[in-house]
């Protein structure tokens, strides 16, 4: 019976448990650059969730999902904050959320990579996700981007798109705990 026990304190309390994180809502962010007429513009969304199982001795069994509210993005321009939630940008009516759900997790020379899916307005897409990674302790910190296209996923489609550069560069630094 002790034994019993034993292995189930060890399941319990193995690195696969510990590998679960919460990210720290108020310590952390989502970014993103674009253009607009030429001239850069950088804006953040306010509201997002992540579900991150990652443990750098067991990659096999990562998992990054995160999950945006599109409505809450904010570029310090009332008038293209203005437009950002309408049909023709995120369209927020029918797609209130944006999504990235990774399918594997590997290390590489210069920190981790994210291979998943990117999820805007309806459009899902695979796309790489590179990323550094430090833990220390209980608390881990997590950085990187990706460019997209923001043509790929139907996102500026209204009479002023010619306006908006195409690329749009997604950028994040987590803090999570576990």
């Amino acid at each position: 019976m002790v034994f019993r026990s034993l292995i189930a304190f060890l399941l319990l309390t193995s690195p696969a448990l510990a590998a679960d994180w919460t990210m720290l809502p108020d310590r952390s962010e989502l970014r993103f650059e674009g253009t607009q007429a030429g001239a850069p513009f950088q804006g953040s969304f306010a509201e997002f969730t992540s579900a991150i199982t990652l443990d750098p001795t067991n990659l096999e069994n990562a998992s990054i999902g995160v999950e945006i509210i599109t409505a809450s993005a904010n570029s310090g321009s009332t008038e293209r904050d203005g437009a950002l939630p309408g049909a023709d940008w995120f369209d927020v009516a029918t797609h209130p959320t944006a999504s990235f759900l990774s399918s594997t997790v590997t290390k590489t020379d210069a920190g981790y990579m994210a291979e998943g899916t990117l999820t805007i307005k309806g459009t899902s897409l695979p796309v790489t996700l590179p990323f550094s990674l430090d833990i220390d302790g209980d608390q881990a910190t997590a950085a990187g981007s990706l460019t997209i296209d923001r043509n790929d996923y139907g996102i500026g489609t209204g009479p002023l798109s010619p306006m908006v550069g195409n690329e749009v560069a997604i950028t994040f630094d987590l803090v999570a705990t576990r």
